[in-house]
């Protein structure tokens, strides 16, 4: 329907929008309602302002109790991961030990301890203690050689089921040495060291460094306000906010944390006096493995802070009120006299609607069946269903001869819950062409929210559709063929190998028959063919298994890299050929992926490694694994030839060979078949060289569930 907007029109004539009649915006009714408004808004402000500023507090108050629940639970399961950490630490140094027996005057674990501290930088010190307190080994240089009274250690020992043990903090940033340090404290956590019959013979003892937890802890109060605390079992704080000056220090077993809430529960929150005059809303965790305590808390006070800010913002406002009702009894009023320019408003929007270029329908949802009560030029044109045709019509109409299509179970989904939706329809034409719609449809509510009409607009995407069927089916033909090629491709590299063997064998059996003629000069020729023909075999074998990684899975399963690392060594490493070779082992762990599969990539890099040694030096080899963002990072590492950095990355590309076949052996495809193995199973490879001391080959590979080592 095309609306001039400069036809008189009375003034009570109602406005039509497409065939729908829209009463006048503002009526009689809604004046009387104007009165009873402007009598009962005073009461209801101060009741609302009431109530609104108590449902403040008690948010604030829930805002606060959910930071410190949340803090409290990420804390304790931090503390846990730390605590692990130091217990797993203490067990190897204890095993370590054990191995190397507790007579010994000195064991031999300097290194160990060195390595393993490096991954803990909150322990200070490692001692094992003998039984009678002679101390064996200090990684700090402390005590070493000196005695301690393990009376207090070995008695909580006994006491306790677990095999950890957190201590009373002491003072100074050692154990046993001669100075205490003033200004340092030190929590002693230690793991038994047992004999065969279980006989406790001596303490792995730790030197906690408390400052680790009280810097997260005072960098949490500053972000948040919240106090943190960790507490022993037995309500002695180990660490605080406060540091050295905690108000809480050493006085937790009267808090009411331990004198009551404990006793209920292992972890929950309250709202109370927390033994130092000031109410607190606490939040406290115990941990699963050790018995720790974390409690984090908010003083109410800094809770309801920005509460009462609000308070005094809201207070003066409420005063005026009144006048503010008598200002909007008069606002009403002139938008009642300015109901002629909103009936006009109205008519431009039915303009807009029939002139857009997008199909526009409402539909009424009070009335049985959705029929449609508006429809644009734009739908009639897209559509070829002309206004008569449509309107008291439900819009099933334009997909009938499809009614099972994917896309209708939303849209009958959508209504039924009355929500809005977006779905693309093959629908009919008035003259039983097919099209492509892209519908969205979306409710309308009315004043108490039930949903009064629902608004559709349609797009023919019909170009689109077909472009993109048209599109797909060339990806499809990409990756047939491309399926198609590879599998020709491996099969060939299998089926050439057995003529190239041939050519060997022949040109062997030949070589044998000319020894009696060596004044033909046909020997030469000959070996020339067998070592291409060997070459050529071990060629295709390489490139059937470069192509055989992508046709078996390479994730999933266990791998031990230790036994990779051996089976690898075992097989190219021949003191008789290579000369003597070093082999340093770092940290093998287990990783994620099919034992076959990490077995060919350690070979791939200790060949590799033989192969280019160095004829200066010995061979050296160093192979470990650090923990990674993306798993395990591995490294091999040798100090052979190196290669050029305008090269790394060239080395990982089949068939790229960085020298000349007769000065270095191999196919050129090992590396390449060592990238494809990682990337299969996630992770990344690269290489680091000077190119003139040696090569290191990093790779990450996926942890085993669990992070097993």
């Amino acid at each position: 329907m095309q609306v001039n907007p400069t036809e008189s029109i009375p003034a009570n004539a109602p406005v039509v929008l497409g065939s729908v009649k829209v009463q006048p915006l503002f009526s009689r009714r809604l004046i009387g309602a104007v009165v009873v408004f402007g009598v009962a808004m005073a009461l209801l402000v101060a009741i609302a302002t009431t109530v609104g500023l108590w449902a403040g507090r008690q948010e604030a108050i829930s805002g606060a109790e959910a930071v410190t629940r949340n803090l409290a639970r990420s804390l304790t399961e931090s503390v846990e991961r730390s605590i692990s950490s130091m217990d797993v630490t203490l067990a190897s140094v204890a095993d370590l030990a054990a191995e190397q027996g507790m007579a010994a005057p000195r064991p031999d674990l300097r290194a160990a301890v060195a390595q393993r501290l490096t991954f803990i930088p909150y322990l200070r010190q490692i001692l094992v203690v003998r039984a009678d307190g002679a101390v064996l080994f200090d990684s700090a240089n402390q005590a070493e050689g000196r005695s301690i009274d393990l009376a207090a250690l070995l008695a909580e020992h006994a006491r306790l089921p677990r095999p950890l043990v957190i201590g009373v903090p002491v003072d100074g940033r050692f154990i046993g040495g001669s100075g205490r340090g003033p200004g340092h404290k030190t929590i002693p956590v230690s793991r038994a060291i047992r004999a065969a019959d279980g006989e406790v013979v001596g303490l792995v003892i730790g030197a906690v460094n408390p400052e680790y937890f009280v810097s997260s802890f005072q960098g949490i109060e500053v972000e948040s306000g919240a106090h943190v605390h960790l507490w022993r079992f037995d309500g002695l704080m180990l660490a605080g906010a406060g540091g050295l000056n905690d108000p809480h220090q050493g006085r937790g077993w009267d808090d009411p944390l331990f004198s009551r809430y404990l006793k209920e529960s292992e972890m929950g929150t309250f709202l109370g006096p927390g033994g130092d005059g000031v109410t607190w809303i606490t939040s406290y965790r115990t941990t699963l493995s050790w018995p720790l305590v974390v409690s984090v808390g908010i003083s109410l006070d800094t809770a309801l802070e920005s509460w009462r800010h609000s308070v005094e913002l809201i207070a003066w406002p409420v005063a005026v009120v009144t006048l503010i009702v008598l200002g909007l009894t008069a606002a009403m009023a002139a938008m009642l006299r300015n109901r002629g320019r909103d009936e006009a408003r109205l008519r431009l929007s039915d303009m807009v609607l029939s002139n857009v270029s997008n199909g526009v329908t409402i539909a009424e949802a009070g009335r049985q069946d959705l029929p449609l009560i508006y429809v644009n030029p734009a739908f009639e044109r897209i559509t070829g269903y002309s206004a008569q045709s449509a309107l008291g019509r439900n819009a099933r109409f334009l997909h009938e001869f499809d009614p099972a299509q994917e896309g209708l179970d939303h849209i009958r989904a959508a209504l039924a819950e009355g929500k809005p939706v977006s779905v693309e329809l093959r629908n009919q034409r008035a003259d039983g062409t097919l099209f492509w719609n892209h519908l969205s449809l979306s409710p309308v509510r009315g004043p108490h929210g039930t949903v009064t009409h629902w608004v559709g607009v349609q797009s023919d995407i019909t170009q689109q559709e077909e472009a993109r069927a048209a599109l797909a089916k060339a990806y499809d033909d990409v990756a047939h063929y491309s399926e198609d090629l590879e599998r020709f491709s491996f099969v060939l590299a299998h089926h050439l190998q057995e003529p190239a063997r041939q050519m060997r064998l022949q040109a062997q059996v030949l070589l044998q028959r000319m020894e009696d003629h060596p004044e033909s000069g046909a020997q030469q020729p000959a070996q020339l063919i067998i070592h291409a023909a060997k070459r050529l075999v071990e060629m295709l074998r390489d490139v059937q298994a470069y192509l055989a990684v992508e046709r078996q899975p390479v994730t999933g399963g266990i791998a031990s890299s230790e036994s990779a690392l051996s089976a690898a060594v075992n097989r190219f490493v021949n003191p008789e050929v290579t000369g003597p070779v070093e082999v340093v082992r770092g940290l093998l762990p287990r990783a994620g992926i099919p034992q076959k599969r990490l077995d060919d990539l350690f070979e791939i890099l200790i060949e590799n490694a033989v192969r280019f040694r160095s004829p200066q030096r010995p061979l050296r080899l160093w192979v470990g694994a650090e923990p990674h963002t993306d798993g395990w990072l591995f490294r091999v590492e040798d100090n052979g030839i190196g290669i050029d950095s305008g090269y790394h990355d060239r080395v990982f590309v089949a068939l790229e060979r960085l020298h000349s076949g007769t000065a270095y052996g191999g196919t050129g495809i090992g590396l390449a078949i060592a990238r494809k193995i990682v990337e299969a199973a996630g992770g990344r490879i690269w290489v680091e060289s000077d190119g003139t001391s040696g090569s290191a080959f990093l790779f990450t590979l996926p942890m085993t569930p669990g992070g097993v080592v």
